[in-house]
């Protein structure tokens, strides 16, 4: 009729010197088939909040603890093992949200890197970054964005660009507003920041030929 039995699985702290205990959870290898899954996860519940899931990472005086999640390679001719990171829905309300922040710090704040895939005899991995469809109202927005100075300093730059191509034709640059099966057409502007010095410049300039094309 009540709660039920918590379990705790832990080492215990070190003493006056050396460090505490190592904790693994593992399974083994297998030479023929799948290896064994490790399944961690929380209750849900019939009349209240599905119980939380938190990693957390040590601190110290020196580095703080690194946190990875790395999915299997493959060595045969199957693809590497994916990973995801997937808010929950709601049947009834707003989907959760999805947050991916870098650490502030006293000097430089940390990087945020997104990365597709190489590959060797074929395509590198593609990057998309898609707003939410509202399927009776409006597609959520993208944003895109520097952070604005402190007090001393200036904001920082933003570029978009393709890379260059050693054989055949560099990728293309595309922006656009969408059309409107029954309204205006989305607006396109293009705006040069003031300054009491000079105002910034704007310039569009097409690609040079050092070969025989115009």
């Amino acid at each position: 009729d009540t709660s039920s039995g918590s379990v705790s699985v832990s080492t215990s702290n070190a003493g006056t010197s050396g460090v505490s205990g190592d904790l693994s959870l593992s399974t083994g290898t297998a030479s023929v088939g799948t290896s064994g899954s490790v399944s961690i996860g929380s209750g849900s519940s019939a009349s209240g909040s599905g119980g939380n899931f938190a990693i957390s990472v040590g601190s110290g005086d020196g580095s703080g603890g690194t946190f990875s999640v790395v999915a299997g390679d493959s060595s045969g001719s199957n693809t590497g093992g994916a990973a995801s990171v997937i808010a929950g829905s709601s049947s009834s309300s707003g989907g959760g949200s999805l947050s991916l922040a870098s650490g502030a710090g006293n000097t430089s704040g940390g990087a945020v890197t997104l990365d597709g895939g190489v590959g060797t005899t074929a395509l590198g991995g593609s990057i998309a970054i898609t707003s939410g469809v509202g399927t009776d109202t409006s597609s959520g927005s993208v944003s895109v964005s520097t952070s604005n100075a402190g007090t001393s300093g200036v904001s920082g730059d933003l570029s978009l660009s393709t890379g260059t191509a050693s054989v055949g034709t560099s990728g293309s640059v595309s922006i656009g507003s969408g059309s409107s099966a029954s309204g205006s057409g989305g607006n396109f502007a293009i705006s040069v920041g003031s300054g009491d010095g000079s105002g910034g410049t704007f310039s569009v300039v097409a690609g040079d030929s050092s070969g025989s094309n115009t």
